[in-house]
């Protein structure tokens, strides 16, 4: 008996493709809910690390920045206002200092061991190498004026105050640390907001798929259905109807629109036509309307399908806050357009005024320079009057508050290393002060002892600034030593306002201290410098400063360069010729700043007998 495909066996084959279309539906709904649980555990996660870490690390780093800020200001005030240290603005500096700032940048610390940005890491690193410099200068100002008697010694005060200046050590590495803290905080903030994004998306991600399980049943439910309506039915007036839905809905999964025309039929199954005619009618508004959505078609027209058509609803909700968010963003980009548009027109003429008043005072002071290099003594004077001799002339700016005097008088040579107050233009003014009143001295009145005339440059800086008036508030001044070799006797004479002399002979240090009052601190008169007589030997080596080689910042910790390292290094260098003494001594310091700024002019002088 031959085989035949009969209706039952069409029927039969028809639910084995039913069923196996049913497993598929389930097999989807059971993906859909392991992404949704595998979606909010994502979420989980990443609001974890943003209450955990992110937000708590954007916190600490804005914390730390206003202490940091707050220090530097109570900085300022330690040098600008003359009290005792139990003032609370100094307890509170002494207090960011040991307990405030160190505590916040341990927590923030222990905070970045979760961090996965390496160059965060990096940053908060610069940025707490940064703190600890910035602190070692606080403590070299609490050095300097630790009581209200050290604001009265100008010394001690002006050095405090060079760290305060606009320029100065605290301010520069302040401003660098709050740049530093002001990335990682910036940093911080998108991550922030990526991760509020991240959590929102998530959310909306998971929400979709979820609802979407609820088309997936509807239609498992309704294959059930249709599979016991199948079991009824035996003729062939229902096989052909059902395999024409059955198209028409694979077709719809795989998201095909039908082309065929759907007959009705004035039974069930005519019913079921009509219902797909309705869904597939409203898939196709649906699609119409989201595809003009899409184009910001906001006032395309579209009805759900019926009050419980969760879809249809949805999608209009979605319209309008579409419509509004690209209104407000319109307005915030035009918004922002005019703004950048109006401070780029402010910046660009800001900058014009700024490069041309630059260029202006910049003029002025290499014009100032060859006028203060006018009055140091060329190189082959200097050799003409002190023979095996060097100087090492380093000005922090373009002019110096540093020079040095040579000359000669009744057949002895004359040499002077002088440090005026302050550098730049301001020291510059009192360095050509000092020449003239050097010049002065010897060349007019012909004075010939170093004591005199440093007295008589005392008498000169005094005259010249109106110091003798009693309204006269100006503290300026200058430390110099100041010697003459007698080359046939070899007797040397020295005097000295604070900055003394070294003489190296036989490998050992000899020290000729100078009177401890500056030039310009005292009334002409009343104090005389003292008048020192050495005997010198052939081989000594002279050695006169100021005190900016020492006081040079530098190294790996960012500390001074300090007189006992001067001093070996210049017994490292003394056996060497005076041309090679002067190339190993800057090569040292230049080695010693490093990345670090010059903080002071730099002087030494070095005659070999």
């Amino acid at each position: 008996m031959s085989f035949r495909f009969t209706i039952g066996k069409k029927i039969g084959t028809g639910f084995g493709v039913l069923i196996l279309f049913i497993i598929v539906v389930f097999g989807a709904t059971f993906f859909a809910v392991n992404n949704g649980i595998k979606t909010f555990r994502e979420n989980d996660n990443t609001s974890n690390e943003l209450i955990q870490v992110l937000t708590p690390s954007k916190e600490k780093v804005t914390k730390l920045r206003i202490l940091v800020n707050e220090s530097k200001l109570l900085a300022i005030q330690w040098v600008d206002h003359q009290g005792r240290n139990d003032t609370p603005d100094k307890i509170r500096l002494s207090n960011l200092m040991q307990q405030n700032i160190p505590s916040t940048r341990d927590e923030i610390i222990a905070l970045s061991a979760n961090w996965k940005d390496e160059h965060d890491v990096l940053v908060l690193n610069n940025a707490i190498g940064k703190i600890d410099t910035l602190f070692a200068f606080y403590e070299e100002v609490m050095m300097l004026l630790p009581d209200i008697a050290s604001y009265d010694d100008p010394l001690f005060s002006l050095q405090a105050r060079f760290f305060v200046l606009q320029d100065g050590d605290i301010p520069v590495l302040a401003g660098k640390i709050d740049q530093n803290l002001l990335t990682l905080q910036n940093s911080l903030e998108r991550k922030e907001a990526d991760a509020l994004e991240l959590v929102k998306n998530s959310s909306e991600k998971a929400k979709k798929r979820f609802q979407s399980l609820t088309i997936f049943w509807i239609l498992g439910a309704a294959l059930i259905i249709l599979a016991v309506v199948i079991a009824a039915f035996t003729t062939n007036s229902i096989v052909k109807p059902v395999r024409s839905l059955r198209s028409i809905l694979l077709s719809l999964g795989k998201g095909i629109f039908p082309d065929t025309k759907i007959v009705i039929r004035n039974d069930e199954i005519g019913d079921m036509s009509q219902a797909m005619i309705e869904l597939v009618d409203g898939l196709q508004r649906t699609t119409d309307f989201a595809n003009q959505v899409g184009q910001s078609n906001f006032s395309y027209p579209y009805e759900p399908l019926s009050d419980e058509d969760v879809l249809g609803h949805a999608l209009l909700k979605m319209k309008d806050e579409l419509a509004e968010t690209e209104r407000i963003l319109e307005q915030k980009v035009k918004e922002r357009t005019e703004e950048v548009v109006k401070q780029k027109d402010e910046i660009e003429s800001q900058n014009k005024k700024l490069e041309e008043l630059y260029k202006d005072v910049t003029d002025s002071i290499r014009y100032a320079k060859r006028l203060q290099y006018s009055i140091l003594p060329p190189e082959e004077k200097v050799k003409t009057i002190c023979p095996n001799s060097f100087v090492l002339f380093k000005p922090k700016d373009i002019v110096s508050g540093d020079f040095y005097w040579f000359d000669q008088l009744n057949g002895k040579s004359y040499c002077a290393a002088v440090d005026c107050t302050g550098h730049g233009v301001p020291g510059a003014f009192m360095s050509l002060v000092g020449a003239n009143g050097l010049n002065a001295a010897v060349r007019e009145h012909h004075t010939d002892k170093p004591g005199s005339i440093i007295d008589e440059l005392n008498s000169f800086v005094a005259e010249t600034l109106n110091k003798t008036r009693e309204d006269n508030d100006v503290r300026d001044g200058m430390d110099l030593s100041l010697i003459s070799i007698d080359y046939k006797t070899l007797q040397l004479e020295f005097a000295g306002a604070y900055n003394p002399i070294y003489i190296i002979r036989n490998e050992e240090f000899i020290i000729l201290p100078a009177d401890k009052f500056a030039i310009g601190s005292f009334d002409p008169g009343t104090k005389n410098y003292n008048n020192q007589l050495f005997q010198l030997e052939k081989g000594d080596q002279i050695y006169m400063f100021s005190d900016g080689y020492a006081d040079q910042f530098g190294g790996d910790k960012g500390k001074k360069f300090l007189y006992k390292t001067f001093r070996e290094e210049l017994l490292r260098v003394h056996l060497l010729s005076p041309d090679e003494q002067r190339k190993e001594l800057n090569k040292t310091i230049v080695n010693w700043q490093g990345d670090y700024a010059q903080v002071d002019d730099i002087l030494v002088i070095g005659i070999r007998i």
